[in-house]
């Protein structure tokens, strides 16, 4: 069955609509929006996403799972808590929508918007070294491929396609300001490879449930990880690179590069570096998810369906 973001799966069992009508529908309202929100002064139109995308994103289809998500992050917070969380995820996705409409305008104001800091340990990029860069989808991480630009580096972004063509289309122009490619997930890791190939870095976001990866704890329950990153900073030899943007008080950014991750044991045999890089840059992740819960941005099932049922049985 095919995937809305606002009709629930029980509504389009019962009321069955074209396909096209509904993406057409939904490009209508998400790109209006976006339009919206490139004509606002930067700060109203984030005030402005937070408030619609709070007060209607608690009542999308992805709203139980954003939820269910927290709950297995933060097993001992109350439910009305978990409900406060999930709407604040929501305003937090409303502001990246916004960021990502006023993309031009944040790099062109680079200079007094967003702030580039390396970490203890972390190592300055340049065009000669190539590097596997990393992220959550938490915060601005949308701003994250502005590195790039910043370091003078080609970095060629994987992104996940949205599920409605239109609003795909559209999103993908905004993310063009960029400067650098824009790879698709479906079928991107090749890509990835022939630009480590030709001695270019990467970037990946890599919280979400892979289907294809292996199961690894995450917030000490299993959950199926993306150990891409890894394998392709161990095969080229290259560092993994974790990198967070940061959101500041008037529409400013921090965007941090930490010390590269590498495996503890350089004897072990591929596999388990593999593992034991993953596992470090999941416990990063839980760091930086600990520290701004409301800003952590997950909208599908990110572990077992068992997790969720134990956890909901207590």
């Amino acid at each position: 069955m095919a995937r809305y973001y606002f009709l629930p799966q029980r509504l389009q069992k019962a009321v069955r609509l074209p396909q096209r009508l509904v993406w057409w529908v939904e490009y209508i309202v998400i790109g209006g929006l976006i339009e919206l929100f490139k004509r606002l002064p930067i700060r109203l139109s984030m005030r402005f996403a937070a408030f619609v995308f709070g007060l209607f994103g608690p009542y999308t289809p992805r709203a139980d799972k954003v939820r269910a998500n927290l709950m297995v992050a933060f097993p001992q917070t109350p439910d009305t808590r978990l409900e406060e969380l999930m709407r604040d995820s929501y305003r937090h996705l409303g502001v990246a929508i916004a960021e990502l409409a006023s993309l031009k305008q944040i790099w062109r104001e680079r200079e007094r918007r967003i702030e580039f800091t390396l970490e203890p340990g972390a190592v300055m990029p340049t065009p000669d070294k190539r590097s596997v860069f990393v992220t959550a989808h938490l915060g601005a991480w949308q701003l994250t491929p502005l590195i790039g630009p910043h370091y003078g580096v080609t970095l060629p972004v994987i992104y996940a396609p949205e599920q409605n063509p239109l609003v795909d289309r559209k999103l993908g122009a905004m993310r063009r300001a960029f400067g650098g490619p824009l790879v698709s997930r479906d079928g991107g890791i090749r890509v990835l490879m022939r630009a480590l190939d030709q001695g270019q870095s990467i970037g990946l976001t890599a919280d979400t449930r892979m289907d294809a990866g292996e199961s690894l704890p995450f917030f000490d329950e299993p959950a199926m990880t993306n150990t891409a990153p890894a394998r392709l900073a161990l095969r080229y030899d290259c560092d993994l690179v974790p990198v967070l943007a940061e959101r500041l008080p008037g529409a400013r950014y921090r965007v941090k590069l930490f010390a590269p991750i590498r495996a503890r044991a350089d004897a072990a045999d591929r596999q388990a570096r593999v593992q034991d890089m993953t596992g470090q840059l999941n416990r990063l992740f839980e760091q930086w998810i600990r520290d701004r819960p409301d800003q952590w941005l997950c909208l599908k099932r990110r572990w077992p369906k068992a997790v969720y049922k134990r956890l909901q049985a207590r």
